[in-house]
């Protein structure tokens, strides 16, 4: 039986939740980043009226607004589009339980077989983008392929609200005549590369010589996007169990660069806040800590600490993190911050003196860790926050 693999893509995700939210910026021009008082920072996102006038994601504000003076200007709610995220991932369970989140914004279904309960395929595409539409209120576009890689690279085709099919056998015509920067995991550090090569196609990196082209990229790099280029992907749609789990981390960007040593340490706790959470969630532990910070200029260093023991205790990973981040930061302006844990297990860890602070235990911080995610489970996340993340006070004593 041939695969039927669709990758869903919300379009212009969180402008679309802002004109969700806000029913009068709906076909207005939004831009999601920066201050809306200095209109400083960076697009986060834009809304299809803001793209239509050149405005791109990572474009600087003032850049942006000089393109489009009359672009509403709204601030990030990174919690409101992760609640709508979770929205659109629970409609999507109801047509297949082999579903992949791959981001916030975006999920690869395993539809093989489903026209017996749902019909063809496009008819399946069109059920799952009007039920998004119509009951989130989110537009997405739809790739339809046999596997992961031509899925996404459908998706990417036609937007808004497009749904395309690209198989194997209309790549030649579909696929090798697009630019080689718009195939996926090609950065611009690869696409700098290839052109130099005098590979500027998807078609010309499919035909080079896969030897000549580990020679530039290296022999992992080289066989992945060769393989993509000739629509090759064996990978299956995976869905996570909780046992299956390698990592869990949580990242942010920022619309305007961090250089104050203060948010940065309350975005860490934020971080690590979250991962605790999600370590406890999932029923696990980890006993290697790491942080990602990426500069200003999209320099990315990452760094990491193995404990003696696993550990969920959200102090332990926050203290870790910050130590981490003291001995590796560069002191110039931050883009975007990550915190993680791997290494993980389910076992039980055991007091460990040397995490114990000499008036509280590291038992007593697991209980409070439980209370406070017993109150997050029954009345939401944002029921409870730190003094040290609420803005003007210090981390110093957390």
């Amino acid at each position: 039986m041939t695969k039927q693999i669709f990758h869903v893509d919300m379009n212009s995700f969180y402008a679309s939740c802002e004109q969700v939210r806000n029913s009068t910026l709906r076909n207005q021009p939004i831009i999601v980043g920066g201050d809306p008082k200095t209109r400083k920072g960076i697009v986060l996102a834009a809304s299809y009226e803001a793209k239509a006038q050149g405005i791109y994601t990572t474009m600087p504000l003032w850049q942006a607004l000089k393109k489009c003076p009359q672009a509403i200007i709204v601030k990030a709610d990174h919690n409101y589009y992760k609640e709508i995220s979770h929205q659109v991932m629970d409609l999507l369970d109801q047509y297949t339980p082999l579903k992949e989140q791959m981001s916030i914004d975006e999920a690869c279904l395993d539809m093989t077989g489903c026209d017996e309960i749902f019909g063809q395929p496009k008819e399946i595409a069109a059920m799952i983008q009007n039920q998004i539409k119509e009951e989130i209120g989110i537009p997405c576009s739809i790739g339809i392929s046999s596997n992961k890689i031509l899925a996404k690279m459908a998706s990417d085709m036609k937007k808004p609200l497009g749904i395309t099919f690209l198989y194997p056998q209309v790549i030649p015509q579909k696929l090798w005549p697009l630019s080689v920067g718009k195939l996926h995991g090609v950065g611009e550090k690869q696409k700098q590369l290839l052109e130099k090569e005098g590979i500027f196609t998807i078609g010309s990196l499919a035909k080079y010589p896969l030897k000549r082209l580990s020679q530039i990229l290296g022999n992992k790099t080289a066989l992945m996007m060769h393989q993509y280029a000739n629509g090759i992907d064996e990978r299956p749609v995976i869905t996570t169990d909780p046992q299956d789990v390698k990592s869990i981390s949580n990242e942010k960007t920022f619309s305007q660069d961090l250089v104050n040593q203060e948010k940065i340490k309350k975005e860490i706790l934020l971080l690590a806040e979250k991962v605790g959470w999600r370590l406890r969630q999932t029923k696990v532990q980890g006993k290697t800590i790491f942080i990602k910070i990426k500069y200003y200029n999209f320099l990315t260093v990452t760094r990491n600490i193995t404990l003696p023991m696993s550990t969920d205790v959200t102090d332990v990973l926050y203290q870790q993190a910050w130590g981490l981040f003291l001995k590796n930061w560069n002191q110039k302006p931050i883009r975007l911050l990550g915190v993680g844990v791997t290494n993980l297990d389910t076992l039980s860890y055991e007091q460990i003196s040397l995490w114990a602070s000499a008036n509280e235990t590291l038992e007593k911080k697991k209980k409070i860790d439980h209370a406070i995610d017993h109150l997050r489970e029954k009345y939401g996340y944002d029921v409870l926050q730190r003094a040290a993340t609420i803005q003007g006070n210090s981390c110093e004593n957390e």
